[in-house]
C-alpha cells in the first residue's frame, strides 16, 4: 500500500470516527432530558403525560401475569432440581464417604507399580454416591438394622430382619421413582417455563422498555416546544416533536404485535398437565410398591367379631292407670 492510499484510508477513518462521536454528543442533552423527565414524573413534578393506548396497557398486564405466575411457579417447582431436598438434615455423611475416599486411593497406590498408575488412580473419579434421598436414607437405615438382627441371632429365622429388606428394597425402588419425577419436571415443566421467560417474555420486556423510552423523549420534545420562548427555534422544535411522534406510534405499534404473540403462545396449561402426571405417576408407583409390600409382608390378621351388647332386663314397674287402683 502507497503512503497516500495508506494516508487516505487514515483521513476516511478520522473522519467517521468525528461523525460518530457529534452524533453521540448531539444525544447527551436529550439523553439528559430524558432522565431528567423521568425523574420528575416519579416525583409527581410532571402531570402532562402521554397516555399510552388502553388495548396496550392491558397487554402489558397480561405479559405481567404471566411472568408472575412462571415466576411463582419456579420459585418453588425449583426445589426439584436439588436431589436431596427431603434428606434428613441431621444425616451428616459427607466427612466420612470423604475418609473413606481418600482411604480407598491410599490403598490402591501401595499396589501400584509405576508412576503412570499412579497418576491414573489420582485423577480416577471416585465411586458413584447414592442420591441423598429420604427414601434412600429409610432404604439404608432398613438394610443395616436387618443385617444387625440377622447378626445378633444368626441361627434363627428373623420375619422381621426379612421384612426390613424388603422394606430397604421397596424404599430403593421409591428413591429411584422420585428421581424420575424429579427429571420430568425439570425437563417439561421448568425448562420450558425457563424458556419462554427468557426468550419470549424477554423479547416483550424489550419491547416495552423502547415504548416507555420514545415516551419520554416524545413528551420532552413537547415539553421543549411548548415552553419555547424564541420564535426562531419553533419550526425546528416542531419538527422534532412531530419525528418522535410518529416513531413513539410505530414502537407502539410494533410492541403491541409483540405482546399479542407471547400472549398467544401461551399455554401454560400443557404445562401444569406435565407437573400434575410427574407427579401422579410418582405416587401411583409409591402406592402400589407399599401396597404390594403390606400383603406380602404381614399377614392379614382377622377382625375381631363385634361382642353382641347384653342387654340389662330392669324391673318393670307397674304403672297405675287411674287414680283409684292407686288408692
Amino acid at each position: 500500500m502507497s503512503f497516500n492510499a495508506f494516508a487516505s484510508s487514515l483521513s476516511k477513518k478520522l473522519q467517521e470516527l468525528s461523525t460518530s462521536v457529534s452524533e453521540k454528543t448531539q444525544e447527551l442533552p436529550s439523553l439528559a432530558q430524558s432522565t431528567q423527565r423521568m425523574v420528575q414524573e416519579r416525583l409527581g413534578q410532571v402531570t402532562d403525560i402521554s397516555q399510552l393506548p388502553r388495548e396496550y396497557t392491558e397487554l402489558e398486564d397480561k405479559v405481567d401475569t404471566i411472568k408472575l405466575i412462571y415466576n411463582h411457579f419456579l420459585g418453588v417447582t425449583a426445589i426439584y432440581e436439588n436431589g436431596s431436598y427431603d434428606y434428613p438434615k441431621y444425616i451428616n455423611e459427607s466427612v466420612n464417604e470423604f475418609s473413606r475416599s481418600v482411604a480407598s486411593k491410599l490403598t490402591e497406590l501401595t499396589h501400584a507399580t509405576s508412576a503412570s498408575e499412579a497418576q491414573n488412580i489420582l485423577v480416577a473419579p471416585g465411586p458413584i454416591k447414592e442420591p441423598k434421598t429420604l427414601n434412600y436414607a429409610l432404604s439404608k437405615v432398613a438394610l443395616n438394622s436387618s443385617e444387625c438382627l440377622n447378626k445378633m441371632f444368626p441361627s434363627e429365622e428373623q420375619p422381621l430382619a426379612s421384612a426390613l429388606l424388603q422394606f430397604s428394597d421397596v424404599q430403593a425402588k421409591i428413591a429411584q421413582a422420585r428421581i424420575q419425577q424429579d427429571t420430568l419436571i425439570q425437563t417439561k415443566f421448568n425448562k420450558n417455563l425457563r424458556e419462554r421467560l427468557s426468550l419470549e417474555v424477554g423479547k416483550a420486556d424489550k419491547c416495552r422498555k423502547d415504548v416507555h423510552s420514545m415516551r419520554l423523549r416524545y413528551d420532552v420534545a413537547r415539553s421543549n416546544l411548548a415552553n419555547n420562548k424564541k420564535p426562531e427555534k419553533e419550526a425546528s422544535l416542531r419538527v422534532q416533536m412531530e419525528t418522535l411522534e410518529d416513531q413513539f406510534a410505530q414502537v407502539t405499534e410494533d410492541a403491541t404485535v409483540c405482546l399479542q404473540e407471547v400472549i398467544s403462545h401461551v399455554n401454560f396449561s400443557d404445562d401444569l398437565k406435565e407437573l400434575a402426571k410427574a407427579q401422579a405417576e410418582y405416587f401411583e408407583t409409591s402406592a402400589g410398591l407399599m401396597k404390594e409390600f403390606l400383603s406380602n409382608s404381614f399377614a392379614q390378621e382377622p377382625e375381631p367379631k363385634p361382642q353382641a351388647e347384653e342387654v340389662e332386663e330392669k324391673p318393670q314397674t307397674a304403672i297405675s292407670m287411674n287414680d283409684e287402683d292407686d288408692a
